[in-house]
């Protein structure tokens, strides 16, 4: 279950009161461009990527937190019924299904620590869970970029480890998928 357009509003709406950030914007634009791909394909759902692109980040309402968003971003919207967006706040931040590709604090307890190391180690990555790690390297608060340039702002700010360019090509894989499936330009599409 994913929630209509209007209630994804509703709910980054609320968050933003709750917790202001550039993080709202970016999380408009990582929407805007999901919806954008997808609708070069018919494997995906226009609307359903828009909602997982709006409310990955969802978690940010609780306050500025790093590994924490996920777990709480993937909770907050189980409660509300919607298991399927729930699960793409957790896996937007690990494309290779390993907990150490996280870049920033591990601000959870051990419990939730191990729960995020299990659910994504056992989850099996559907083509909107890697559509939104693509989109999230897309989108600045202030608009469509290349994915280079997102990469550097995320390591400018929160650092790099030895996972991270192991991530990046990750990524790069996963954009190529997109490209040859849409047969299209990820960067003709958003004008970037």
């Amino acid at each position: 279950m994913i929630p209509l357009r209007e209630e994804a509003h509703k709910l980054i709406q609320e968050a933003e009161k709750l917790n202001p950030g550039t993080w709202v914007k970016h999380s408009y634009n990582t929407a805007l461009a999901a919806e954008k791909i997808a609708s070069y394909s018919k494997r995906y759902h226009s609307e359903k990527a828009y909602i997982c692109g709006l409310l990955h980040d969802i978690g940010r309402r609780e306050g500025v937190y790093d590994l924490h968003h996920t777990i709480y971003g993937y909770n907050y919207l189980c409660e509300l019924g919607y298991e399927e967006v729930g699960k793409v706040c957790l896996t937007h931040s690990f494309v290779h299904q390993n907990i150490s590709d996280f870049i920033g604090k591990f601000d959870c307890t051990e419990e939730e620590i191990q729960f995020i190391k299990n659910f994504i180690e056992n989850t099996t990555y559907d083509q909107y869970d890697k559509l939104i790690q693509v989109c999230d390297y897309l989108a600045l608060p202030t608009g469509f970029c290349k994915i280079e340039k997102r990469m550097v702002d995320v390591a400018l700010r929160k650092g790099v480890t030895d996972y991270t360019v192991p991530k990046w090509k990750k990524v790069f894989d996963l954009k190529d998928e997109i490209e040859k499936e849409i047969k299209q330009s990820i960067y003709e599409i958003l004008d970037v």
